[in-house]
């Protein structure tokens, strides 16, 4: 790309954010996509959930009357393992991530081999990609390549996006949350400005008599050669008689430099949705609470992105024939294993009420199988179904015992009774 192609792609808007016009220039800094991961929320925030979603499994698997069984097909192996000849599975997904991040959309083109299946992805820059509708009203990518414009439809271009306006390209975060990534931008260009000025604030020259522009000019111009940088800034200068030199100050604790730091930081997870502990903020995080972020982290900021990639996948990488039988799955149960006791717990109630077998939660915990004995269901002996108890419920009043074998039931069991009775009949 030439240079031109390069500020036009810089400063390109998707669609709808034209809407929303936002300078690029933000609190004295320039916020674009590539400026942006310069400022370490930002990059913090695109890192976690883009390597989170790295290394989550990506499978595939096809509906059957007995459930759902995993399929071993070239689309498998292209989410898990090799998508193209250069790149690992990792690698690919968390490329896309970051582009969706920054530019709020992520694209990859879909090879097919002869027989029209899939067997390779590639990531495109998302700068070099636009959306429109072809002559026919389908969707089509324009992709710039060195200046030539090659146009693929939709079939052949897997689309990744975020919020948008109107659920086709999404909005680029940077450029929305420009104003809050700016304000953290501008306080890490003050602390690299107040450091590398040795800590110290300017200074005013009051020189005597009148002076013109040009004299003026040339006295700042010496005082700022001489004095600016963490190496001059505690020289030792000599000014010429009359001239006084009033010192600029305003300490960093009245503009509440560090908190609106702390701030910053929170802002911009509240524009990702990541808890600010998963990016080393752990002010208002305890030991009680962790555990419950951690959660919050995978339902608020993996799930949806989880669930667009699979619907996009399902979409793109099977044919219609299969759609809707054959689909991804990206789990997340890795995310919500918890510790070693929550676990114990909850492989305990699973087992008990028959939802998990034993090598079930051998595999699970990484764990080789104990054989076939080991997928049988097991439940506790103490449980029935709630139609058998209602056909057959249970009485307070104890069963009628039945008479022992040889016994007369109309002889008396009283033994005192019996022994009078036997003394009346032989006085008869």
């Amino acid at each position: 790309m030439n240079l031109w192609q390069r500020l036009t792609a810089v400063f390109k808007a998707t669609p709808g954010e034209e809407r929303v016009y936002l300078p690029y220039r933000q609190a004295g800094v320039n916020v674009t996509n590539d400026t942006a991961l310069t400022y370490s929320a930002v990059w913090a925030c695109a890192s976690v959930i883009s390597r989170t979603m790295a290394m989550l499994p990506w499978g595939v698997f096809e509906k059957t009357p007995a459930g759902r069984r995993p399929v071993d097909s070239q689309v498998s192996w292209m989410l898990n393992n090799r998508p193209n000849p250069e790149m690992t599975a990792f690698s690919m997904r968390e490329a896309l991530m970051v582009h969706v991040l920054t530019w709020g959309n992520a694209y990859a083109e879909i090879i097919h081999d002869l027989a029209g299946r899939p067997y390779e992805l590639w990531p495109v820059a998302p700068d070099r990609v636009t959306v429109e509708r072809g002559q026919d009203g389908e969707l089509q990518y324009r992709i710039d390549v060195e200046g030539r414009d090659i146009i693929l439809p939709a079939s052949r271009m897997l689309h990744i996006h975020g919020l948008g306006f109107d659920g086709i390209s999404g909005f680029s975060p940077v450029r929305m949350a420009a104003r809050s990534m700016g304000i953290g931008m501008a306080q890490d260009v003050f602390s690299q400005a107040f450091y590398a000025n040795g800590t110290v604030f300017g200074s005013l020259l009051e020189m005597p008599g009148a002076m013109n522009a040009a004299q003026i000019k040339q006295a700042e111009d010496l005082h700022n050669e001489k004095l600016r940088g963490p190496d001059k800034a505690f020289n030792v200068r000599v000014a010429p008689a009359g001239v006084k030199v009033h010192q600029l100050s305003m300490p960093l604790t009245d503009a509440q430099f560090l908190e609106s730091r702390k701030f910053s930081v929170t802002e911009i997870c509240r524009w990702y949705g990541v808890p600010p502990h998963k990016v080393a903020d752990l002010e208002r995080s305890t030991n009680n609470n962790i555990e419950h972020q951690g959660i919050e982290f995978v339902s608020d900021a993996i799930v949806p992105w989880a669930t667009r990639l699979e619907q996009e996948a399902n979409s793109k990488l099977f044919s219609y024939r299969v759609q809707g039988r054959v689909y991804t799955k990206i789990s997340v149960n890795a995310l919500m294993r918890g510790d070693a006791k929550s676990r114990a717990d909850f492989y305990k109630s699973m087992t008990q009420m028959g939802a998990m077998s034993i090598n079930e939660v051998r595999e699970l915990e990484d764990m080789n199988s104990i054989g076939p004995d080991g997928d049988q269901l097991l439940v506790q002996l103490n449980q029935t179904t709630l139609e058998r108890l209602v056909e057959d419920p249970p009485t307070s009043t104890p069963a009628p015992q039945k008479p022992k074998p040889g016994a007369d039931p109309e002889e008396p069991t009283n033994v005192i009774r019996k022994g009078a009775l036997d003394f009346w009949r032989n006085q008869a």
